[in-house]
């Protein structure tokens, strides 16, 4: 008997101004042994010529050019909508997969219908681990286990966590939409992959981290120096649409463990260096606490609305 036609897979790349890195990309793209499969880029309006060495590293791809920046999860969607695979594997371009990365991320898809995503072991271009799975603490602070440590097989295991960076995920494209896709509030980034596995896991669909392919991710190489502040900003959003809320007394004690006490240590300790780097992650991650604060309301205020019109969020 002919064996059974492996389902197409649609790979759906998000830029932004990544030409230093699209390119090396492009060719781990190129050399991927899973067959069939389809690329889809959306390129939302880089402004360094990335559109166009993606033409030049990758001609058989799909090439969406939004005209704006629409962020990471309304151009993820965007580049969903045209794609025509049973799975969508959403990469970031910043990532390097190996060659057998299609295969062994779509594999438990595909065959395991309580399993409704998979991701896999990423790491830093030194080695060390980056992700093996996420973990949402109680403030909604999205954990990614194992970052910074040295692998040693500690995190050999398949296990179910809380969610998959959307930096590698792969998900049933019926199931996606189902779910609702990634929901576009959160920009430019943070968050989107987080809820998404949260709902999946609401429907009763298993979030998967794999320890295989192991996958060499840059991270957050667009968004500089306004990381924190769109990390916060976009925590408060995801607490408000998805938990119980939070507790103030709570958040300023998290924050002046997190925050305020390193400044202050690196500043009685007399290390300028130190406290300089410390006071630049306190002002982005007070900046992303005021604007997330404002954010939370909208969207509380949205979610009880529509609790009460009986849509499901």
């Amino acid at each position: 008997m002919a064996p059974e036609p492996r389902p197409l897979v649609s790979i759906v790349t998000v830029t932004f101004n990544a030409a230093e890195f699209i390119v090396p990309f492009c060719a781990a793209i190129s050399g991927l042994r899973y067959a069939p499969l389809e690329t889809i880029i959306v390129d939302n309006a880089s402004r360094d010529g990335t559109a166009a060495r993606v033409r030049g590293a990758l001609p058989g791809a799909t090439l969406i050019e939004t005209g704006r920046n629409l962020g990471f999860a309304a151009g993820s969607n965007a580049g969903a909508r045209h794609a025509r695979g049973d799975v969508l594997l959403f990469l970031n371009p910043d990532t390097r997969p190996p060659v057998d990365a299609v295969e062994a991320l779509v594999a438990p898809v595909v065959s395991d219908p309580s399993v409704g995503a998979t991701g896999c072991k990423l790491v830093f271009p030194d080695g060390r681990i980056q992700c093996a799975g996420g973990v949402v603490g109680p403030n909604g602070l999205a954990h990614q286990r194992g970052w910074g440590e040295v692998d040693r097989g500690q995190y050999d295991e398949p296990s179910d966590v809380d969610y998959v960076p959307g930096a590698a995920l792969a998900v049933r494209r019926p199931l996606f939409w189902d779910v609702g896709g990634f929901h576009e509030g959160y920009f430019p980034g943070f968050y989107e992959d987080t809820e998404l596995c949260l709902r999946l896991r609401r429907r009763g669909h298993r979030v998967v981290y794999l320890p295989s392919p192991r996958i060499v991710h840059l991270e957050s190489q667009s968004m500089g120096r306004r990381l924190l502040y769109w990390l916060h900003s976009n925590r408060h959003r995801f607490v408000a649409r998805n938990l119980d809320g939070l507790r103030l007394r709570d958040e300023a004690a998290w924050f002046y463990g997190e925050h305020l006490r390193p400044a202050g240590t690196a500043l009685l300790g007399l290390h300028p260096r130190r406290f300089r780097q410390e006071c630049s992650r306190l002002v982005g991650a007070l900046a992303g606490e005021l604007a997330g604060l404002s954010k939370a309301r909208v969207a509380a205020k949205r979610v009880k609305t529509a609790a009460q019109m009986g849509i499901t969020r």
